[in-house]
Order: C-alpha cells, then sequence, then structure tokens
C-alpha cells in the first residue's frame, strides 16, 4: 500500500488523480488551500495550507515518510526547491506534473528528447510554460541535493470530467443547449489529447515503477484530431443531433472566435506518448469510452 502525499490537484487531474488511488486502495495525504475538498472520496487526511505558507507548512503533522509526492500546482521558479526545504517528511520520489509544452513549438511530433523552450516570452501563456520549464530543471537539482528520486509527466491537451479548460466542456455545453458549434472550414492544424484518467493511472504508475526513476515522460495518445475528426467523434457519443455554422479560419482569428485547438499547421500540437508505454508498460485507455463518459459527466452539468 502506498503512502501518498499531493500537493494541490483538488480539482480536475488532480481530483480524478486521487478518487482512483483510493480506488486502489493507496493511502493520501493532501495538502491544498481546501478550496474544494476531497474528504467525501473516501478516508484521507487533508490539511488546508497555501504552498506559500512556509511557516504552517513546516509545522503540519505529516508522517515521517511517503513513497512519493505528487505536485500538481508548482507554477513559478522556487515552486518545488520550497517543498523540498519546508516539508515536515522525508520524500522518496516527486512527481511533478509538467506538460508537454515546455517543448518549443513545431508543426511536426514532438517527444521527450524535443528542445524546450528557452528564450523567455512576454504574454502570459507562453511564461506560464516557460516557468514549467524552470521547474522541471529545478526539481531535478532539488532532488539530487536531497538524494530523492524524481519523475516528470508532460501531459498534452488533457481532457475529462471536472476539466475547467473551456475545450471539450464548453463542446458538450453548446450542444446541451441547442447551439450551433462554429466549425472551421479548411482548417488543417492536428493535435492530440489525453484522458484524465490516463494521466493518474501514469501518475501511479510512475509512482510503482523503479525504471521510471529519474525519467521524464511525455502522456499524449496515439490518436491525431483536427476539426474535422473532433466534431465526429463527439457526434459518436452525443446523445443528441447538433448542426454545425462553417467559419472559414480568417473569420476566426478576425473575430476572435473562442476555438480551443490548432487551426494551422504551424501550430500544430502533436507529440509521441510512446515512451512510457515502451518502458512501463502502460496503455492508454479507449478514445470512445473515454470521451463518452466525459460527455455523460458534463452532461448532467450543463442539461
Amino acid at each position: 500500500m502506498k503512502e501518498v502525499l499531493v500537493i494541490g490537484g483538488s480539482y480536475f487531474v488532480g481530483r480524478i488523480f486521487s478518487m482512483v488511488a483510493l480506488q486502489e486502495g493507496w493511502r493520501l495525504t493532501l495538502i491544498n488551500r481546501g478550496t474544494y475538498s476531497l474528504s467525501e472520496l473516501g478516508d484521507v487526511t487533508e490539511f488546508s495550507c497555501d504552498r506559500y505558507d512556509y511557516d504552517k507548512l513546516k509545522t503540519l503533522p505529516l508522517k515521517e515518510s511517503y513513497d512519493a509526492v505528487v505536485d500538481f500546482c508548482a507554477y513559478d521558479p522556487g515552486d518545488i526547491a520550497q517543498m523540498f526545504k519546508n516539508l515536515p517528511c522525508h520524500i522518496k520520489k516527486y512527481i511533478y506534473i509538467s506538460t508537454v509544452d515546455v517543448c518549443q513549438s513545431s508543426a511536426y511530433v514532438r517527444d521527450e528528447k524535443s528542445p524546450l523552450q528557452w528564450k523567455e516570452p512576454t504574454d502570459e501563456v507562453g511564461l506560464y510554460t516557460y516557468n514549467k520549464m524552470l521547474l522541471e530543471k529545478e526539481l531535478v537539482e532539488a532532488a539530487e541535493s536531497y538524494n530523492c528520486k524524481f519523475t516528470i509527466l508532460r501531459p498534452a491537451m488533457i481532457y475529462g470530467p471536472y476539466n475547467y479548460a473551456p475545450r471539450e466542456s464548453w463542446y458538450i455545453e453548446q450542444i446541451m443547449h441547442g447551439e450551433a458549434l462554429p466549425h472551421p472550414v479548411g482548417a488543417d492544424g492536428q493535435f492530440q489529447m489525453v484522458y484524465a484518467k490516463d494521466v493518474a493511472r501514469g501518475i501511479m504508475l510512475c509512482i510503482e515503477k523503479e525504471e521510471a526513476d529519474n525519467k521524464t515522460y511525455i502522456l499524449s495518445a496515439p490518436e491525431v484530431f483536427n476539426y474535422d475528426s473532433y466534431v465526429d467523434l463527439l457526434r459518436s457519443v452525443s446523445d443528441r443531433d447538433f448542426k454545425t455554422i462553417a467559419v472559414t479560419v480568417g473569420d476566426v482569428l478576425k473575430n476572435n472566435i473562442p476555438l480551443p485547438f490548432p487551426l494551422t499547421p504551424e501550430e500544430n500540437a502533436l507529440f509521441n506518448g510512446q515512451k512510457i508505454v515502451n518502458e512501463l508498460g502502460f496503455e492508454y485507455g479507449d478514445l470512445k469510452t473515454s470521451m463518452q463518459m466525459t460527455y455523460n459527466a458534463f452532461k448532467t452539468v450543463f442539461e
């Protein structure tokens, strides 16, 4: 039975990870700001504490040792180093949830060997991913200093129940309200995704497997989408007929229509997520089943 300390992540992927881990009989200790309590999920130990409240963090009555820390909410340089410095417990392995976007943009398929960002951007989104890249490097240095193992996970665009990003949830909401979906004609950008429960299972596998020690893995299911195939997927799981409205790529850009996926090949979001499959025996779940569960979950919210 694993003893795991979870930092943040009380919503979306962190919540789903906690649900799956508890189902497997793992013991969880949760540290978050208390905005979304996870106590209803089962037998968990939960502390309400902001990760930046170092004085309080040092006094938390944690267990002496944990098999792993899973950090869902390290965003700024220093966040990981401060956890090593202030958590009053021994950490055997540190799992950091990063993002595939730490890799430099490319129209081609990226993998764990692809070059990382190197120039600090000025926009908010770019700075977010740049800081994630800095935190990956920070983890490697801190883990070495504290004689701790680590694994870095880089998910592609995550979908699933509780997703707060306006991607599949936005589409399903429009369908539930009988609204036609804007559909960019001629958009040839491509993208890949990963199901939130697959991310949760990937985290657990990396905690369990020594082969994952001091490694980085991309989590990206193999299916490649464009806007046409994504709408086809939605049709295959929807219990309601829905219409689309054709718009040009130019219309989307000119009118700032908030579509969530790449429009052009230059914006492609393509990633090779097979390293974790080859090294750890990981299996991605069935796409249609995963999207069906996602649709059903959001249907109950928007109906």
